[in-house]
């Protein structure tokens, strides 16, 4: 079993300098490594004047946090791959797993927020799904080949690489011919990581799952639960089972919830459900409240309706809210019924150091050894 944090740089309406924020982002990650949590994860966002999570370069964020831990293993969710130069991207990340000692994980995404495509790379807009895909895939392939060849090449529509003009002052076999002309790059450094870090793909489709099988990628989702869980499982196994790039892969995703745990179900109830409300409602006027149901529901039976967010989301195993028993217990129950073995846990009222401090003792030293002896791990 894994349990990771994924922490938002959170700034309600842009009110604390931006280094209150960092600040608060460097406390959390060196009590999550002391707690002997196993993951911290940041994301990658641009333009945020509404200061949802203000964090526009994970790889240099990450960094300067990880120099302050010693054992927890670091993450980014996501890297907006077509928004990445792959070279640059494959340098950055080897970099920084180098400057971790291998703690590097990588989530990587096509990007969400049509202002933060289009703005950096117009030719991945989402609106063209075929497009974007498809640079998406040569993105990774190309960061794979960063950290597999030596020397490096690649030759497409929207890369030559060398560029065709370079040279250097002497020739230098493999990198060139006799005459100096570059034949291929060497990229430095080699990650840390043999291959590279763990990589994994964002995404909460059966199309998507089956597309991070072939493409050799692990997978994270938020929405999906219960019985359109285990299908999206089942898709992600009969396509890995039929791809050829012999790494090896988690049987099932890990699953992104919301989490505070208090002493009581009350008063966890009572801290979080305006927050769910508030966000319950943004979702629903985006997506519909068709992300959090399961097989066979109906978005407009009247009992639906008439739920609160609140138990609706609970009852559904969306939110891991609650006493410590009452979030063991749902954790275990996803793990043997779901297949759940990684955990990334949202931290409600991110912005309180009080309330999510206490939530990761309380999880370090309550929740997570019950779900561990529960499972026969220790």
């Amino acid at each position: 079993m894994r349990f990771d944090i994924l922490h938002a740089l959170e700034n309600d309406g842009n009110a604390r300098p931006w280094r209150e924020v960092l600040g608060q982002a460097r406390r959390r990650i060196e009590l999550a490594d002391r707690l002997g949590l196993d993951g911290f994860w940041v994301g990658e966002h641009h333009f945020d004047h509404l200061g949802i999570d203000q964090s526009p370069n994970p790889v240099l964020l990450l960094a300067d946090l990880a120099s302050r831990t010693t054992q927890i293993r670091i993450g980014i969710a996501a890297v907006i791959l077509p928004m990445w130069h792959p070279i640059r991207l494959a340098e950055d990340l080897a970099m920084l797993d180098n400057m971790t000692d291998g703690r590097l994980d990588v989530a990587l995404s096509r990007g969400i927020l049509q202002a933060e495509i289009i703005n950096v790379n117009a030719e991945a807009d989402r609106k063209d799904d075929a497009r974007s895909k498809a640079i998406f895939a040569e993105r990774l392939e190309v960061l794979r080949a960063c950290w597999r060849d030596d020397p490096v090449s690649w030759s497409s529509e929207r890369f030559q690489i060398p560029h065709p003009d370079t040279t250097w002052p002497a020739p230098a076999t493999p990198y060139t011919d006799e005459d100096g002309h570059a034949t291929g790059l060497a990229v430095l450094p080699r990650p840390a990581q043999p291959g590279g870090p763990p990589l994994y793909s964002v995404t909460d489709t059966v199309g998507g799952f089956e597309a991070a099988a072939r493409q050799g990628l692990d997978v994270i989702t938020w929405y999906p639960t219960h019985g359109i869980l285990d299908g999206l499982n089942e898709a992600f196994r009969a396509a890995r089972a039929q791809a050829t790039h012999g790494v090896e892969l988690q049987d099932t995703c890990a699953i992104l919830r919301g989490a505070l745990v208090a002493p009581t179900d009350e008063e966890a109830r009572r801290l979080v459900e305006p927050e769910v409300e508030q966000s319950f409602e943004f979702i629903r006027r985006v997506r519909g409240i068709k992300v959090w149901l399961d097989e066979g529901e109906d978005p407009e039976d009247p009992r639906i309706a008439a739920t609160k967010p609140y138990d609706l989301l609970l009852e559904r195993d969306h939110l891991m809210v609650g006493s410590p028993d009452s979030v063991a217990e749902r954790m275990i129950r996803l793990a043997s019924k779901r297949g759940v073995r990684h955990f990334l846990l949202s931290p409600s009222l991110n912005e309180q150091d009080e309330y999510v401090e206490r939530t990761m003792r309380l999880l370090a030293d309550a929740v997570l050894p019950k779900v561990r002896a529960a499972l026969g791990e220790t």
